[in-house]
C-alpha cells in the first residue's frame, strides 16, 4: 500500500482568546482528500488546545506517493 506525507496547519482560537497554530504534518494512505486530511488535522488540534475552536485551516500534499 503506498504512503504519502500530508502537510496541515490548523489555527485554533483558545479559550482565552488567543489564536494559535498547530502543524499537524502526517503520513497516511496515498490519495486522501484534502475534507479527509483537514479531519484529521483538526481533531488533533483541538486535541492539542482543550476548549479551543478552529478559526482556518490549510492542507497540502507534494502530490508523491512512496
Amino acid at each position: 500500500m503506498a504512503t504519502q506525507e500530508y502537510l496541515a496547519e490548523i489555527h485554533v482560537r483558545t479559550t482565552s482568546g488567543d489564536l494559535v497554530t498547530i502543524y499537524a504534518d502526517s503520513t497516511g494512505p496515498a490519495g486522501l482528500s484534502a475534507d479527509e486530511v483537514r479531519a484529521r488535522a483538526e481533531k488533533f488540534a483541538l486535541a492539542e488546545v482543550p476548549g479551543g475552536r478552529v478559526e482556518g485551516s490549510r492542507v497540502s500534499t507534494d502530490g508523491r506517493a512512496y
